[in-house]
């Protein structure tokens, strides 16, 4: 663990105690008690002050991360370079982050910054892979969880998606009358 164990609650401290906030995780669903503790002794904690960046967009990584206490914003660069990119939401405890680099090997895809004080724990990428390259039923069962929390995810920004073309067409039809 990196951050300073001074400044960490007890309760993330011990693989015992952080394989009972792993269990809580969808990503994790059906996983032993034995396989979670072993999981959580294999990352780290760290700790971000607020605004700081987490994750750049487009930067070379791998690894996820859970958030324990604290919340981040994931901003998506815009096309121009003035652009300071688009909220597309705030993430809270429990939630994970930078799975989808871990998986596809590809530069992060967003910017995660602290919005206060966050605690995280770090899965790196490489270590994860090895283990579930020693254990087949746990890397399907991790994948399939996986693909689970991607549907959950596409199915939201589908719904947001068409929540929002119905505004713009609302708006763009009251404009319209407007002007004539």
């Amino acid at each position: 663990m990196t951050a300073d164990e001074s400044l960490i609650p007890k309760e993330y401290l011990t693989p015992e105690r952080g394989a009972l906030l792993l269990e809580k995780l969808p990503i994790f669903a059906g996983f032993a008690a034995s396989e979670l503790v072993r999981i959580y002794a294999m990352g780290e904690l760290r700790l971000y002050k607020a605004a700081s960046n987490i994750i750049v967009e487009g930067e070379a990584s791998a690894g996820m991360y859970v958030i324990l206490e604290g919340q981040v914003g994931i901003f998506k660069a815009g096309r121009g370079s003035q652009d300071e990119g688009h909220l597309l939401v705030h993430l809270g405890p429990g939630a994970c982050f930078g799975e989808m680099s871990f998986v596809d090997h590809q530069p992060r895809s967003a910017t995660v910054v602290a919005q206060n004080k966050v605690l995280s724990y770090f899965l790196d990428g490489k270590v994860w892979q090895k283990a579930l390259d020693t254990d087949v039923q746990m890397a399907e069962r991790f994948y399939k969880n996986f693909a689970l929390v991607l549907s959950t995810r596409l199915r939201t920004l589908d719904e947001q998606f068409i929540l929002s073309q119905k505004q713009l067409w609302k708006y763009s039809l009251s404009r319209r009358n407007d002007a004539l």
